[in-house]
């Protein structure tokens, strides 16, 4: 794999939520004693003199979780950023000091989270004890995007250019077929298997519903693994996941669906996924889904037929829907979940 060597990277903190920017974009630190209060019509919550400039200062909350997301801070760190020859600073909760990490530990927002193209957050620093959200600064306050228009990125190498690990972890297992409702169809075939579970609700659907995906996209059950929120993500995204030093979105199933939510909380089980793989020219991705309750491995094939009426949530996004093991059992368009951000106008919930 190749590496590009290391960065000095700076955390800054909003609330209980983590970032970091790279050292290169730091002019200086500012204490909120030196802000002057003023609101501008850009979002700038008040200024700084930096020699004989006046700087605009925006809260980090404000830029990223939207104007008065919190009530004004009292109190909090000033990181003056520069680019060029222009100046803009960036109010925080807290900075702490920069350390180094190496680029392979740094991997582009996984399409399905978030726009690593334009989005701020164009990476995600995977480290020993978790997840942390690399920040672009310049796609941050509007009017500095908007200058910024057609520019390369700054750090290439810490944006797009990232190499990735996640097709390789994907092809670990062996091909599977790229619709599983067609492996229950074609059942007869030796030696097939299906994984099928069900998931803690935050209500019970109103009748009991069950999942099934081909064995082979099913990598692994894990709990306790590290996992953070993605500002701005789908709302059936639950977050980002660190898998084998990897990081994996993590997918409130049923809540893509349009059934009774079933998201993540501490200490639910988590089934690492992948798409399909080597037909009709797909790539595997990986993706979680969180609040695995009951899980089996059947060998096919099993007794099942389709279910009988319309279902009240949007059918088109499972590749089929039958009844078996005394349930409804649902097959989830993996494919389509990982592909939701190129899909997004054809979604409804």
């Amino acid at each position: 794999m190749m590496n590009f060597g290391h960065k000095r990277l700076v955390r800054c903190s909003v609330g209980p939520e983590t970032y970091c920017i790279d050292s290169e974009w730091l002019d200086s630190i500012q204490v909120m004693e030196n802000l002057y209060p003023s609101r501008g019509a850009d979002g700038a919550v008040g200024w700084i003199r930096r020699f004989d400039e006046k700087v605009p200062v925006f809260r980090l909350d404000d830029q990223i979780h939207g104007a008065g997301s919190r009530a004004a801070a009292r109190q909090g760190v000033i990181m003056v950023i520069r680019r060029d020859d222009r100046l803009w600073a960036l109010l925080a909760d807290k900075v702490t000091a920069s350390a180094e990490v190496a680029s392979d530990r740094v991997f582009p927002l996984p399409p399905l989270v978030g726009d690593s193209a334009s989005g701020c957050f164009p990476s995600v620093v995977v480290e020993e004890d978790g997840l942390v959200l690399y920040l672009a600064p310049d796609r941050l306050v509007p009017s500095m995007r908007k200058r910024d228009q057609g520019a390369q990125p700054r750090n290439p190498a810490f944006t797009a250019g990232t190499p990735s690990r996640v097709k390789e972890e994907a092809q670990r297992a062996p091909s599977v077929d790229a619709d599983p409702a067609a492996t229950l169809d074609g059942a007869r075939r030796h030696g097939k298997q299906i994984i099928t579970l069900s998931l803690a609700h935050e209500r019970a659907p109103d009748v009991p519903v069950r999942f099934a995906i081909s064995a082979g996209q099913a990598l692994e059950i894990r709990s306790g693994l590290p996992m953070i929120t993605v500002p701005n993500a789908p709302p059936f995204v639950v977050g980002l996941a660190s898998w084998r030093n990897l990081p994996v979105p993590v997918v409130d199933l049923a809540k893509w669906l349009g059934l009774p939510p079933a998201p993540y909380t501490p200490g639910t089980r988590l089934l690492i996924c992948r798409g399909t793989i080597g037909r009709h020219s797909r790539d595997a991705g990986l993706l979680a889904v969180p609040a695995v309750d009951d899980f089996r491995k059947l060998d096919l094939p099993i007794a099942y037929e389709p279910w009988p009426t319309a279902v009240p949530w949007n059918s088109s996004l499972a590749l089929g829907i039958y009844r078996a093991e005394r349930s409804m059992l649902v097959v989830p368009d993996l494919d389509a979940i990982l592909s939701f951000q190129t899909q997004a106008p054809a979604y409804s919930m």
